[in-house]
């Protein structure tokens, strides 16, 4: 099981009931992605604010005061890895493997060591105000090589660039997560997109890239060819990267929005990429047998 092969798609709820084993975090923590790197599944939050849908309204009168009031964000504070155990082909999370523990990194009132970084950033802390789909902070991709971990930024857009946070993992006695210094910024040109999804393929990085907001436009998906190998250098100054685009991936217009990426084996031996969507159209979804259709695509 390696960079090139997937062992996803994963079953949430077994990632779910094994964080809530971990016993230092609330079991009512929202998975919003995954990824998987030298045996370990990790497991990320949005670290976003939220706002409470208008549309939900009761009779649809909006009352403003219920709009204002932003939803707490620290059950989306979630950063961590659980062992991942090979059971006759299927790879199961799992709280302990011998030495191998799960762990993540502690929550306190306030969310977690990341949420504190980024609200003391100087170019983020402005953003940690405002909710996601509004341009605020919203990390919608993990990848993983090592003790780096790359976060992709679904929000903000800075200045029309995309933007990936780049973190060091330690691991404490106890097992946990701790920050091994401050969070790197790191800039991409994604033509006013933000990223979706990542995906590790050997030492290059696949991005997913679409909207901030909650809109049907345009999405494509980028490579960052050898990022496993391009280490930032000085956090407070930057290059703009700037990743191959390899195609677009189609969208519906208020359905059918790509959301999310796993690498595929297709029959020839190559490698392809499956993209899950978000709002799947109708003709996607088959009720009775409880499956929705998601689309392949061949790398190029």
């Amino acid at each position: 099981m390696g960079a090139d092969r997937d062992p996803l798609p994963f079953q949430l709820w077994r990632a779910h009931s094994r964080l809530a084993e971990i016993g230092r975090g609330p079991a009512s923590a929202l998975i919003h992605r995954l990824s998987e790197d030298g045996g370990w599944l990790w497991v990320l939050g949005s670290h976003a604010r939220t706002r409470p849908k208008a549309e939900k309204a009761e009779g649809e009168r909006i009352d403003l005061n219920v709009l204002a009031d932003l939803k707490d964000t620290r059950s989306r504070c979630l950063l961590a890895r659980l062992p991942l155990v090979n059971h006759s082909g299927v790879y199961d999370p799992v709280r302990m493997d011998g030495q191998r523990r799960a762990g993540m990194l502690p929550q306190d009132h306030q969310g977690n060591a990341l949420a504190a970084a980024l609200a003391q950033d100087s170019l983020l802390a402005p953003f940690t105000r405002i909710p996601a789909k509004e341009g605020g902070i919203d990390i919608e991709g993990i990848a993983v090589s090592g003790s780096r971990v790359a976060l992709g930024m679904r929000g903000p857009v800075i200045g029309g660039h995309g933007l990936i946070v780049e973190i060091e993992i330690e691991i404490t006695d106890q097992g946990d997560l701790s920050l091994a210094g401050e969070p790197i910024r790191r800039l991409i040109a994604l033509e006013g997109l933000g990223v979706r999804d990542l995906k590790r393929h050997g030492d290059d990085l696949l991005i997913l890239a679409g909207p901030t907001t909650a809109l049907s436009g345009p999405c494509a998906l980028y490579r960052w060819k050898n990022w496993v190998t391009d280490l930032p250098i000085d956090p407070a100054t930057v290059s703009l990267h700037r990743p191959g685009r390899l195609l677009e991936i189609p969208f519906g217009r208020g359905s059918d929005h790509p959301e999310g990426l796993a690498l595929w084996a297709l029959e020839d031996e190559t490698t392809g990429l499956m993209v899950i969507y978000d709002s799947p159209a109708d003709h996607r979804i088959d009720v009775d047998a409880k499956t929705v259709i998601a689309d392949i695509f061949r790398l190029p």
